[in-house]
C-alpha cells in the first residue's frame, strides 16, 4: 500500500469510527506536508476531503432532514444538495486526472469510488425521506414498497467502493443497508404473522448492528469499557440510536403477536420476566386493560384469506368450524377465549368481512352494538385494523359503564399508534 492509500485508509477509519476531528487533522496535516503538490492529483483531492468529513458528521447525526447543516456556507444547504455538489467536485477531480500519471490514476479510480459511494447516501436520503413521508398522519407504512427500494440500493451498490482504501466505509455503508433490510423485512412478516422469517430478520439486524457497534468501539471515548463510571450515555450516534429504536420497537411487537407460541416455550414465570425486558410489555398492558374495565374480551384476529403458511400453529384440528382457520386468533384476553371463544364468533368473523374496506383505511373504529352471545348476554364490539390483516376487537356488555366507551377508543388508538411504529419514523426528524 503507498502513501496515499494508506493515508485515504486512515482517514476514513477514523469518519467511520467518528472521528471527525481526527479526520480533519490528518487532512491538515498531509496537506501542509505536500504544499508543492497542491495543484496535483493528490492535492486536489485532499482540496475536498475536509466537506467528506462535514458531511458524514451531520448524516450519521440524522442530518438529511432537515435544512441547515452547520459548516456549509451556501444558500440551499440541505445536506442532499451538499453530497451532490460533493459529487460534482469529486467527478471533476476524476475527469482532470485520468491518464496523467500514476498518482493521478490513482486518485482518479478513487475519486470515482467516493461518487459512488455518495450516490448510495443520497439514495439512502431519499430512503429514509420516504419512510418519514409515508409515517405523517398515522398512515398505514407500505413495508413491502420500502422493501424493494433497499434491496434496489443494495443490489446496485455491491460491487461499489471495492478500492482498498475504502474498506471502511464501504464496510459501514453495507451494515447500514442491511439493518434496513432485514428491519424493514422484519416488518414485513411480523403484519403476515409469520414466525421463523420474523425471527431470522430481527436476529439478522441485530448481528449487523453489533458488528457496526464495535468499528463505534475503537472510539477513543469507548476505551473505558461497558459499564465505566465515566461512560457517557448513548455515545452511539443518532442513526445508530434510531435503528436501535426501531428495532426494539419490532420486538416488543413481534412479542405481542407470537406470545401464545414464545409462551408455550417457557415458564409463565420466565415469559413474564422476558416481556418485562421489551421495550414495551404489550400483553401485560392488553391484559391489565381487560380486567381494569371488566371487558369480556380483547382480541387480536388475523385475516388469513389468500395468505400462505402464516402464523405459528396457523391450523387448529380442535375447532369444530372451518372458518376459524380464516380468521385465527392471534391473542386473546382472557386466554381461556383462544380455545373456546364464548363471545359470538360468527358475528366477528362477518363483520371483518363486511367491513374491510372501512378497517382497511387503518384509522377507522367500528361499532356493533347489542349481539347476544351464546349465552344470550348482549355484547357490543369495537373493532379497528392494528395492520392490513390484523384487527384489534374488544367486547363488552352493552349498558355498562356509559363512559367505558371513550375509554376503549382511546386505549385502542393509542394502541394501534404503538403498534404501527409510525411514531419511530417520524422522530427521523424529531430526533435532532
Amino acid at each position: 500500500m503507498d502513501h496515499e492509500e494508506e493515508f485515504l485508509n486512515n482517514f476514513f477509519t477514523h469518519v467511520t469510527q467518528l472521528c471527525f476531528e481526527k479526520a480533519k487533522e490528518s487532512v491538515e496535516k498531509e496537506r501542509e506536508s505536500c504544499k508543492s503538490t497542491q495543484m496535483g492529483p493528490w492535492g486536489m483531492l485532499l482540496m475536498h476531503l475536509p466537506q467528506i468529513v462535514l458531511a458524514e458528521r451531520s448524516y450519521v447525526d440524522l442530518g438529511f432532514l432537515h435544512t441547515k447543516n452547520k459548516g456549509f456556507l451556501r444558500k440551499d444547504n440541505s445536506l442532499k444538495t451538499i453530497y451532490e455538489i460533493l459529487k460534482g467536485d469529486l467527478k471533476r477531480v476524476e475527469d482532470m486526472t485520468r491518464g496523467t500519471n500514476s498518482s493521478g490514476a490513482s486518485v482518479a479510480e478513487a475519486s470515482s469510488q467516493l461518487c459512488q459511494f455518495i450516490t448510495a447516501r443520497i439514495q439512502l436520503i431519499d430512503f429514509y425521506e420516504k419512510m418519514y413521508n409515508m409515517s405523517i398522519g398515522n398512515k398505514a407504512m407500505k413495508h413491502q414498497e420500502i422493501l424493494k427500494i433497499i434491496e434496489g440500493i443494495i443490489e446496485m451498490h455491491l460491487l461499489s467502493c471495492s478500492h482498498l482504501a475504502l474498506t471502511a466505509i464501504k464496510t459501514t455503508l453495507t451494515l447500514e443497508c442491511e439493518i434496513l433490510y432485514q428491519l424493514t423485512k422484519a416488518q414485513v412478516e411480523v403484519q403476515n404473522w409469520r414466525f421463523l422469517p420474523t425471527l431470522m430478520a430481527l436476529y439478522g439486524a441485530q448481528t449487523r448492528m453489533s458488528a457496526w457497534e464495535r468499528t463505534l468501539q475503537s472510539k477513543e471515548s469507548w476505551k473505558l469499557g461497558f459499564g465505566a463510571p465515566f461512560r457517557k450515555a448513548n455515545q452511539q450516534p443518532a442513526l445508530y440510536q434510531w435503528l436501535v429504536k426501531l428495532r426494539s420497537a419490532i420486538l416488543a411487537k413481534c412479542s405481542l403477536y407470537f406470545h401464545t407460541t414464545l409462551s408455550q416455550q417457557t415458564s409463565p414465570g420466565e415469559m413474564r420476566n422476558i416481556m418485562s425486558k421489551q421495550n414495551l410489555d404489550y400483553y401485560h398492558k392488553i391484559q391489565s386493560f381487560q380486567r381494569k374495565w371488566d371487558l369480556s374480551a380483547v382480541l387480536i384476529i388475523f385475516d388469513a384469506r389468500g395468505t400462505e403458511n402464516s402464523g405459528p400453529g396457523y391450523r387448529h384440528p380442535d375447532r369444530e368450524s372451518n372458518h376459524t382457520e380464516d380468521f385465527p386468533i392471534v391473542i386473546s384476553c382472557p386466554n381461556a377465549l383462544a380455545q373456546k371463544p364464548t363471545i359470538y364468533w360468527d358475528n366477528i368473523r362477518q363483520e371483518i368481512k363486511e367491513r374491510q374496506a372501512e378497517l382497511m383505511q387503518m384509522d377507522k373504529i367500528s361499532y356493533i352494538k347489542n349481539i347476544k352471545d351464546a349465552q344470550s348476554t348482549l355484547l357490543t364490539y369495537v373493532l379497528t385494523n392494528i395492520d392490513a390483516k390484523m384487527t384489534l376487537v374488544i367486547a363488552y356488555e352493552s349498558g355498562k359503564q356509559k363512559d367505558k366507551d371513550s375509554h376503549i377508543v382511546t386505549f385502542m388508538t393509542d394502541l394501534c399508534t404503538q403498534l404501527k411504529c409510525n411514531k419511530i419514523y417520524e422522530s427521523l426528524k424529531l430526533s435532532k
